[in-house]
């Protein structure tokens, strides 16, 4: 078990976008007018960890969006859906005895699959 890893108090301006999670645009925008910059060294700029952290809080409190509980998310759409349930009820016509799964036991014909593709391809069959 190695020693625990410490943060750095200061983070400079080229990684304060990636410890916030954002592009640089962004954090240009939307964080670098609210919080303090100060100098390092002679060239580099450095933003306080503690005050990025603040800024995310606040940010966070701000914006985020009220998600309803877990429990209601959980259930199946179609029981989440208020209105007339009325449709659920009524069977399919394509199965009038319910659904039936499995392999057909009839056996197709190859007058079965022309009149099928005949109807497919829109050619009218003749009267023969």
């Amino acid at each position: 078990m190695g020693a625990p890893q410490l943060l750095p108090r200061f983070i400079r301006a080229k990684q304060a976008p990636a410890y916030l999670g954002m592009c640089r645009a962004v954090f240009d925008a939307q964080v670098r007018p609210y919080v303090h910059e100060f100098p390092i060294g002679e060239r580099g700029v450095g933003f306080d960890r503690q005050e990025l952290d603040d800024w995310a809080t606040a940010h966070v409190e701000a914006k985020a969006i009220d998600k309803k509980g877990a429990s209601e998310q959980q259930l199946p759409r179609s029981e989440r859906q208020k209105g007339d349930k009325s449709w659920r009820e009524n069977r399919s016509q394509a199965f009038p005895k319910g659904k039936d799964f499995g392999t057909s036991t009839r056996r197709s014909t190859a007058k079965d699959f022309t009149n099928l593709l005949a109807q497919l391809t829109g050619k009218k069959q003749s009267a023969t």
